[in-house]
């Protein structure tokens, strides 16, 4: 009796320390199982990225060989990888020809319409930029299409992306001197057309004001005149809109698409000073005229068609720019004030 109750105590003491171990191993066991599962759980993501890699750097390498961006910014900027594939599409379809036999790509190419030793005229196509981005722009598109290799054509003046029309170039420096001097003095007269979905404050005009950065790449028109624009213009009716000519005496950028915006009549297409939707910017630089007192030959005078968009009214522009309109060596527009030129330096017009 007496050994039973000094046993009992033992025998407790010693399944108590052997419930102990097998906790303890069981917790060991259990501490192992999980490192075991983190351990495949590693190996199988890292397996899974080794797959994704190849794929992820593929898909950059096709990127990349579209030539406009590194794989890394491909791989991080999906909508610039979406957008570069939309340019190639249009890459593509610039090959498709038209009904007219020519390819989209070389409706794109300025077509010379006057040449002499001293300069190029140009009509330039709309959506065409003047420098190069992410396409030729109108002076590359122009030089690749010349056989004279080492001939340097050099800039004058620019039109906008949106713009079309005529567009001069200088084919030595001497040349380039004094077509830029017959810009600065008003020499050098051009002619503009614009089309609207919206009346004008005022028919008829002259818009002054210096020009300033606004918003989205766009400018605005301010009340000060330091350094103005100044825009001459008249409009009127055709095909349920509104017509302008403008006669610039300035050549600011923007300068034209700005005038209509400050008329409350933004340009046709015109989506950075809030035009009407349509499938291009309704602005075209339909003449010129540079006088022989420049010395570049004789007088130049060219009169260019809007040959692109359904909103022209070409009827109208017949009546205001007659093609016998290019061999009147006199004052064109000699019963409109605002529009009257002259092939003689210009003084009293300049203001």
């Amino acid at each position: 009796m007496l050994a039973s109750r000094l046993i009992a105590p033992v025998c407790d003491a010693i399944g108590a320390r052997a419930a102990r171990r097998d906790d303890s191993t069981t917790r060991r066991e259990l501490a192992s199982d999980a490192r075991v599962a983190m351990t495949t759980t590693t190996t199988t993501t890292t397996t899974t990225r080794a797959v994704a890699g190849p794929r992820r750097a593929a898909r950059a390498a096709r990127v990349h060989r579209r030539g406009f961006v590194g794989p890394s910014r491909a791989v991080g900027a999906p909508r610039r990888a979406r957008a570069l594939a939309r340019d190639d599409d249009d890459d593509d379809d610039d090959e498709v020809t038209t009904s007219s036999g020519t390819t989209r790509e070389n409706a794109k190419t300025p077509r010379v319409l006057y040449e002499n030793d001293a300069v190029v005229i140009v009509n330039k196509p709309p959506g065409v930029s003047f420098h190069s981005e992410f396409e030729p722009g109108a002076l590359a598109r122009l030089r690749a299409s010349r056989d004279a290799r080492e001939e340097r054509l050099r800039a004058v003046h620019r039109l906008d992306k949106g713009t079309s029309g005529t567009l001069v170039f200088a084919k030595t420096a001497d040349a380039a001197k004094k077509l830029s001097d017959g810009f600065a003095t008003r020499a050098i007269v051009k002619y503009y057309v614009g089309i609207s979905g919206k009346k004008p404050k005022k028919k008829m005009g002259t818009v002054t004001g210096d020009m300033a950065r606004a918003r989205r790449k766009a400018y605005k028109l301010t009340n000060t005149k330091d350094n103005p624009a100044v825009t001459k213009f008249v409009s009127f009716g055709a095909k349920g809109r509104r017509m302008f000519i403008f006669r610039p005496l300035t050549g600011k950028t923007h300068q034209l698409r700005v005038c209509a915006k400050s008329l409350g009549a933004p340009l046709l297409g015109d989506d950075v000073y809030s035009g009407a939707v349509a499938e291009r910017c309704y602005l075209h630089a339909c003449a010129i005229r540079i006088p022989e007192s420049l010395g570049l030959g004789p007088a130049i005078q060219i009169i260019c068609s809007p040959d692109e968009g359904e909103a022209w009214d070409l009827e109208a522009f017949e009546r205001h720019f007659p093609s016998a309109l290019a061999k009147d060596s006199g004052a064109w527009f000699d019963d409109q004030p605002l529009l009257r030129s002259t092939l003689e330096a210009m003084t009293d017009e300049s203001s």
